[in-house]
């Protein structure tokens, strides 16, 4: 990190937070608790890695046609999903780690360790000075044997001491009920494709109201659900789904009925919960802020606008109205009588769904990490592209164009967006982080990047866009999913190499310390 003594304090201005403002972390359950087969059932993420899918998965591109390969890969990079989701840009793999698979060859059986570190990891966020924690439980501990009225004990007494030392430390728990990690059971029916899954939702969040609800007063009922999402059509996320076959169909159905459940669970809340709890529910959007590769093309402005209301937008779209908006089943539409579909792939919300719907939150959370440039497809990457979502949503990212500067006014762009979509809502920043690379200090980059989005946060409150918090991704070092243990985002580093799984103080951490514990923001003029 920059010595702050070579720097002339008149090149160096403060900025302030409101007393009022919630600074601090975040993880989720499955990429960090470990204990994968210790109270709780086996979960698809489990799965996924114990049958070698993450391996799997990126050999399937490497054996596809090179004019195929060329949309997904360049240079040996990881398929573009997770860069559009995690903002984590071009990742350059090793010759040796695509020929053998050795960057796939990692699980979460142990990941951080944190189920059974409770006592030192509350400890060290005290250090940290945040006020909030957000995690989220995992269901294959609550119900790990799926129905309500066989609770697991040790998962809610290891929740329930969590909550409670965060309490006693003065941190506010934040609490999402799911992220990503269905219990492995319901994919014998077809896992979230399947209505039936969702039956059992109410009766789970029911059990985490009751033994946790009059602590937590921050809920969140599902995580970034385009993401989530994703493995019902794609290879490249749990429980993995092949990509040509499903992707635009099965995905559309989750997307679907997680809507539909979270109505279900803030009506549950408001009925039986709330007036003695009072506490408040939210859902996560995960934000892309896409700009045209031409500003100066009409075409290209068209694609940005589209990229939005595909994406964010959409669910934004949904949570405001009861409805989908039009131009996404108009997308729709247009290629399955393109390409003489005769399936009618997404269905509009029914008059009593969209009443549920409509309003069906007290906060919304939002997270961040990247924007990129888009344009149209060409005719014949339209007519190359397997994946009928992606022909849906027509526009085709450049991922390596996007400055700096465009990544920092990018997330205020999201802001303004939903402000103005969604009637300003009040909004909680969820996830927002930058990656190391395992073994090397970027130390200097992570602080400018999070000063850069802090600044422009900083903006969007003295625009009165209602912004009640901020959480960087993340507390620990964490199993990044299909990208393993190999980029690094934690404040803590993790020695994953050590059985013991020690945490250390990156050469960042006294840049969080710091404006966690005064909530002022110093930028170099």
């Amino acid at each position: 990190m920059a010595d702050k003594k070579a720097i002339p304090e008149s090149f160096i201005s403060t900025k302030q937070f409101p007393d009022n403002f919630l600074l601090g972390t975040t993880t989720g359950a499955f990429q960090v608790e470990g204990a994968w087969n210790e109270d709780k059932a086996e979960s698809i993420w489990d799965h996924y890695f114990h049958s070698n899918e993450a391996n799997k998965s990126f050999r399937y591109f490497l054996d596809l046609p090179e004019s195929v390969i060329e949309k997904h890969i360049q240079k040996g990079v990881k398929p573009r999903l997770a860069d559009v989701y995690k903002g984590m840009g071009v990742y350059e793999f090793p010759s040796s780690a695509i020929n053998d698979g050795t960057h796939f060859n990692f699980n979460g059986d142990i990941a951080a360790d944190s189920y059974h570190k409770t006592d030192i990891d509350v400890k060290l966020l005290k250090e940290l000075g945040v006020q909030v924690y957000r995690f989220s439980i995992a269901p294959t501990r609550i119900i790990p044997m799926v129905h309500d009225h066989l609770a697991g004990k040790a998962g809610i007494a290891y929740y329930n001491n969590l909550i409670d030392k965060l309490i006693e430390n003065g941190i506010t728990p934040m609490v999402s009920l799911y992220n990503y990690d269905l219990g492995e059971a319901f994919n014998k029916i077809g896992g979230l494709t399947n209505w039936v899954s969702y039956i059992y939702y109410p009766n789970y969040a029911r059990i985490c109201f009751e033994n946790f609800g009059d602590r937590v007063k921050y809920w969140t009922t599902f995580p970034d659900i385009h993401l989530a999402a994703e493995g019902y059509g794609s290879e490249h996320f749990a429980p993995g789904y092949q990509e040509p076959i499903f992707g635009g169909h099965t995905d559309y159905q989750v997307l679907h009925h997680f809507i539909n459940t979270h109505a279900m669970a803030y009506q549950l809340y408001n009925n039986e919960f709330k007036e003695k709890q009072k506490g408040q529910i939210s859902l996560a959007i995960d934000g892309t802020w896409f700009y045209p590769k031409d500003p100066n093309n009409p075409e290209h402005q068209k694609s940005a606008e589209n990229a939005r209301i595909s994406t964010f937008g959409l669910i934004a779209h949904v949570l405001s109205t009861g409805k989908y908006p039009d131009e996404f089943l108009e997308s729709i539409y247009r290629t399955n009588k393109r390409e003489k579909i005769g399936v009618n792939r997404v269905q509009q919300f029914t008059k009593k769904e969209q009443e549920l719907i409509k309003g069906s939150f007290d906060f919304i959370v939002f997270n961040y990490y990247n924007s990129v440039k888009v344009r149209p497809m060409t005719d014949e990457e339209f007519a190359a592209e397997p994946n009928l979502k992606r022909r849906d949503r027509g526009y085709f990212m450049d991922l390596h164009n996007t400055t700096q500067a465009e990544v920092f006014e990018g997330f205020l762009n999201c802001l303004k967006w939903i402000k103005e979509k969604m009637n300003n809502p009040k909004i909680f920043i969820g996830e927002n982080g930058f990656p190391e690379e395992d073994g090397i200090d970027e130390s200097e980059k992570k602080i400018a990047y999070h000063t850069g989005i802090l600044n422009k946060l900083l903006e969007a409150l003295d625009e009165n866009i209602n912004v009640f918090g901020y959480c960087v991704w993340s507390f620990l070092d964490t199993l990044e999913f299909t990208f393993g243990y190999w980029k690094r985002f934690g404040i803590y580093a993790v020695d994953f190499n050590d059985e013991s799984r020690p945490r250390s103080k990156k050469n960042s951490f006294s840049f969080f310390q710091q404006l966690f514990r005064t909530k002022k923001l110093q930028i170099k003029n």
